[in-house]
């Protein structure tokens, strides 16, 4: 397997980010063409808010490894489990969902995961486990900032981790990049039965501006030890949406795939 087939896209919907979070051009390219430009072989969808064509993606991306959809609905919407099975019938490289935002705090000042019963994850995981299609997996995303800070608060959370199949460790701010070799060893601690990924931001969301190619380029090297030790089993590259535009970050990040994207591993 070669190191590419291990890279994630998080893709939005074509435009979603013009004129946000400091970026005033406007982005054309789609999930899967975002995909093909930085040379990697799986991504997550994750609408957004934007009402979407679900089967028209998933027709653009029938020639990648894996798609997984982003379903933290499922507390208002149970069915959205039976709806992803569903969608995998039809296209046989969809493999898994995964929980955006999962740790974030609501409107009401509480954290959205108390909003979903324990119960219910269970439930939805042996749905995705044994149906009638294959097995999928879940994933659930988690920020640095969001543990390793109190310990009473890690352990109430550890429970609803520990329903996942895999989590997936995002810096939000670039400046809390230096942070990133501490925060994995607490990381891998909380997940010693967990499945890990990492993800990596080209524009810096945290704190509205570009990212930096020097940040980038370490986070990719950094990770990709961490892969070759068989401690992550992939990266996950954040988004589509400004991949177009000129930023240096994204420049730096497929010069670093077409320097290492086709070593075995």
């Amino acid at each position: 397997m070669k190191l590419r087939d291990k890279f994630w896209l998080w893709g939005h919907p074509e435009g979603r980010y013009n004129h946000e979070y400091g970026n005033e051009k406007e982005s054309r390219m789609t999930p899967m063409e975002g995909c093909l430009y930085l040379g990697v072989r799986n991504t997550f969808m994750v609408p957004v808010g934007v009402d979407v064509n679900r089967r028209q993606y998933n027709k653009s991306f029938t020639t990648l490894r894996n798609v997984g959809w982003e379903c933290f609905g499922m507390h208002q919407r149970p069915e959205i489990i039976d709806e992803a099975i569903a969608e995998a019938k039809d296209f046989p490289n969809i493999s898994c969902v995964v929980f955006d935002d999962f740790k974030s705090v609501a409107k009401d000042g509480q954290p959205r995961y108390k909003s979903v019963p324990i119960e219910m994850l269970r439930d939805a995981n042996k749905k995705l486990h044994n149906n009638d299609v294959r097995r999928m997996d879940s994933w659930m995303v988690l920020y640095t900032f969001q543990f390793g800070l109190d310990e009473k608060e890690d352990a109430d959370f550890q429970p609803y981790m520990d329903e996942f199949d895999g989590v997936i460790m995002w810096t939000w701010k670039e400046c809390d990049v230096p942070l990133i070799p501490e925060k994995f060893e607490i990381f891998k601690k909380n997940t010693p039965n967990t499945r890990r990924m990492v993800g990596c931001y080209l524009w810096n969301f945290g704190e509205s501006k570009e990212a930096t190619g020097e940040a980038v380029k370490w986070q990719l090297d950094f990770y990709r030890e961490l892969m070759l030790k068989c401690e992550i089993e992939g990266v996950v590259l954040h988004t589509n949406t400004m991949a177009d535009l000129d930023y240096e970050a994204y420049d730096v990040a497929v010069a670093w795939m077409n320097e290492h994207g086709d070593e075995e591993i």
